[in-house]
């Protein structure tokens, strides 16, 4: 079970993973995220989302870790504290995305969040 629900918590992961991405190199996407504060982010600004980008590619690599679909690399003491680390941070960042003032970012990101989040949730606990 904690399988696929890696599996599709990864799937529903990479649109986030995607978005980071495009934004970072320019895209005019900025009404799914930041608030919908900018159509394109500024380029001083475009700097800060390497960071994010590599923490999501990270999550995605714990969560296919810790759901056993991809072999043991890390000790998966490492893996299992990961996985609960990036259920508690995507727990928080879903809040924020429904409390956004952008409508976009709620309905697109909103969904992808919760699924993700849950997802992330069920192969933490299942780590146990």
């Amino acid at each position: 079970m904690f399988y696929i629900t890696a599996i599709i918590g990864s799937i529903v992961f990479l649109p986030s993973i995607a978005l980071n991405i495009a934004l970072a190199l320019g895209a005019p996407l900025g009404m799914y995220a930041m608030n919908g504060r900018h159509k394109v982010v500024p380029q001083e600004v475009r700097k800060a989302f390497v960071l994010p980008i590599i923490m999501q590619f990270v999550a995605l690599f714990t969560i296919l870790s810790a759901g056993h679909v991809l072999p043991e690399t890390i000790p998966f003491g490492i893996v299992r504290i990961l996985a609960f680390f990036y259920a508690v941070y995507l727990t928080f960042y879903t809040a924020t995305v429904f409390f956004s003032l952008s409508a976009p970012e709620r309905h697109v990101m909103g969904p992808l969040a919760i699924a993700s989040t849950i997802c992330f949730w069920i192969v933490a606990v299942g780590t146990v």
